[in-house]
């Protein structure tokens, strides 16, 4: 066995020399053809000075961004930091001599990528060389305020035309690639810098815009709907062509009345295309005109012009869809209606004008044949597509990727453990990974084994409920039941939700599309495994057919938090209301004679412990009873039936002390009880 060993690790250190010795490194030094001439003096001694650890390949051209030149070049990693900060390609250098720094000084970097190769510099990282004496603290306030831009590693004049700490460069790129969080993304993304595993998908979208086709693009929040939008926008904005962005969220849209918003469209596309037909929409979009003064201008604006397709984006589509718009006219009246009967007439007689692409969490804007008693316009002629998951591979590139240029060396494992226990979601992976990334003290890089990854992923649940109940918040709000079967398939009543699923196929197609859930010819099962036990801790105490032991469990268990939660109350009201001293005689007096000489030993915060006091649950029952007066404005309910649910409680609550059964209609009652107070409890503590 030990021999096997040995064997088996020399193999593998033998695979891991092949592999550097194949990777071909930069040595030390300057391109024999680079222009050295055309730098100042001072840049040219800050060159030389970097030639010593890096290789200087490229002497770009001059950069002038308005009344501003500056000067750059490139320069390529040599072992040690291409191993240390996952960097191959060459990074672009950027002098700015200026000795105030302004952000758009970061434009020279766009610039210079525009004269290089595709996939010729690293994207992710760049280096400046700044006059600004303040140049790293100004770098880090930005990274702050638009944290979707690229790792800029600054460094002064004068730090690198006279090094005298030979660590400085490789210190500065490791404060600057480690401490930066590359994983803690809240908002959507807007530019392709850390956008990853959709492109496909943007590319399929775009291609069917191409072919006068409609798209319907629907998902969990969170689950990058925005980012795809952006990437849309991006991918035809370089191609030359024209889109519409309609945020339906916004009050300046949903609010507007169906005629109101056709106006509104053709004032957008006569300025997405730059028309320079003049247009008179005053008085012509009146309801009963409004669909044939859309026509006539839209194509008006649309011959004036090269002619070519433009895409209308509607996101969060389910703000202007009966039963879910922001405003009544959209939720209850009929004009969802009136609004898509003319966008679908006209693109039937004009396809080659514009087609529409539909973005949300809820589809029932295609779904359903009818709606507010009218034929959906949209029905059967949109595509409802879901926005996918991230398979291993996808998971692999982003985590993988990301975590090397901030130091974190992942297990292969940890790829399929994040893609099994967060089901492919971009958005909780990362949040999964920034976890990791502030767990991880000490040198790097670190290696991200299986320990680690149980230890912080245990965290990130612990800490993160409010991230997966914003996922699955569109079920709460507008799918109760396929969020009730949910519930069920997660406390491991199969029968149940089987007899949902039978009934109505459309509840398990949401939730399969949602990708919450996945569905084989072996059954259902969770595609999040974080998402089954939230639901399962969520509704820990609404689970059916528990066994005997399992119900005495959870009503010991609820008593006894309950407990804890009546003392702490009661703690703070007493001691607010009277002070310590005249809190502790208040509590004495409630409590029978032959107990008191007990508990003179006890000062008022020892009495009330909340893990060691020595009073019993009714003498709990009894203090609020007496000094009902400080207690009413919490609990809200009538004194007497108060006092009735905590007898209660103290009768059937402690069955571990007495019997160890629990009648049936007792145990329904105690859940009553306990969900009564609990909520009331959790407020005030």
């Amino acid at each position: 066995m030990y021999l096997k060993s040995m064997v088996a690790r020399a193999v593998g250190h033998k695979k891991q020399l092949e592999t550097l010795m194949a990777k071909k490194y930069a040595r030390p030094g300057i391109h024999p053809k680079f222009y050295l001439e055309k730098f100042s003096e001072n840049e040219r001694t800050i060159i030389h000075n970097l030639s010593s650890d890096w290789y200087i390949t490229s002497s770009g051209n001059k950069i002038r961004l308005a009344a501003s030149a500056y000067n750059y070049f490139l320069i390529k990693p040599t072992m040690l930091f291409s191993e240390m900060f996952n960097i191959e390609r060459e990074i672009i250098c950027v002098f700015s001599p200026y000795s105030n720094f302004e952000p758009r000084t970061l434009d020279a970097f766009s610039e210079a990528e525009k004269s290089l190769s595709d996939l010729r510099a690293e994207s992710i990282c760049k280096i400046l060389i700044s006059n600004d004496n303040d140049i790293e603290a100004k770098i880090d306030h930005l990274l702050k305020v638009d944290p979707e831009q690229p790792i800029i590693v600054p460094f002064t004049f004068d730090e690198l035309m006279t090094v005298s700490d030979q660590y400085l460069i490789q210190n500065r790129f490791r404060k600057h690639f480690y401490s930066r969080n590359l994983f803690d993304f809240l908002s959507p993304l807007k530019s392709d810098l850390y956008f990853f595993g959709r492109s496909q998908l943007v590319q399929e979208i775009v291609n069917r815009h191409k072919s006068s086709e409609h798209t319907g693009l629907f998902g969990l929040r969170k689950s990058g709907k925005t980012s795809i939008i952006y990437a849309i926008e991006r991918t035809l904005s370089n191609s030359g062509q024209n889109y519409i962005s309609i945020d339906c969220e916004s009050p300046s849209i949903h609010k507007l009345r169906w005629n109101e918003l056709l106006e509104k469209i053709v004032l957008l596309y006569h300025k997405v295309i730059q028309s320079k037909i003049n247009l008179d929409t005053s008085l012509r979009y009146i309801e009963k005109s409004a669909a044939d003064s859309f026509e006539e201008d839209i194509i008006k604006i649309h011959t004036s012009k090269k002619k070519q397709s433009t895409l209308f984006i509607f996101d969060e589509i389910e703000r202007i869809t009966p039963g879910t718009g922001s405003s009544k006219h959209w939720r209850d009246s009929d004009d969802f209606i009136y609004f898509w009967q003319t966008l679908r007439g006209f693109y039937q007689r004009n396809p080659e004008v514009f087609t529409y692409m539909l973005v949300g969490t809820n589809p029932s804007s295609v779904e359903h044949a009818v709606l507010v008693g009218h034929d959906n316009p949209l029905f059967a002629s949109i595509p409802c597509q879901y926005v996918p998951s991230f398979g291993v591979d996808q998971v692999r590139e982003m985590v993988n990727k990301l975590g090397k240029y901030i130091g974190l060396d992942f297990d292969e494992i940890i790829f399929s453990k994040l893609t099994d226990d967060f089901g492919g979601h971009p958005f909780l992976i990362r949040q999964a990974c920034s976890v990791i990334h502030k767990e991880c003290k000490g040198e790097r890089p670190i290696k991200v084994d299986k320990a680690l990854y149980e230890k912080t992923k245990k965290k990130f649940i612990e800490n993160s409920t409010h991230y997966l109940d914003m996922v699955i918040q569109v079920l709460k709000d507008w799918y109760p039941d396929e969020y009730e079967m949910l519930k069920y398939l997660a406390q491991g009543d199969t029968n149940t939700f089987l007899e949902f699923a039978t009934d109505n196929s459309e509840f398990t197609k949401h939730l399969i599309g949602y990708g919450l859930i996945q569905h084989s010819a072996n059954g259902y099962a969770f595609n999040i495994e974080t998402v089954k036990e939230y639901m399962c801790n969520e509704h820990k105490y609404e689970r059916i057919n528990l066994t005997e032991v399992e119900k005495v469990e959870e009503v010991s268990r609820r008593r006894n938090i309950l407990e804890k939660n009546l003392r702490k109350i009661i703690k703070n009201s007493l001691k607010m209301k009277f002070g310590q001293k005249k809190a502790l005689e208040k509590l004495l007096a409630s409590i029978p004679e032959k107990r008191r000489t007990t508990l003179n030993s006890f000062n008022f915060d020892d009495i009330l412990a909340i893990d060691s006091s020595p009073l019993f649950f009714l003498e709990l029952k009894n203090i609020i009873k007496r000094e009902w007066d400080s207690f009413q404005h919490i609990f809200e309910i009538d004194k007497e039936k108060m006092m009735l649910i905590l007898d209660e409680i103290n009768k059937v609550g402690r069955p571990e002390a007495h019997a160890k059964t629990i009648e049936k209609s007792d145990f329904d009652q105690m859940r009553l009880y306990f969900n009564k107070l609990e909520p009331i409890l959790e407020e005030w503590i």
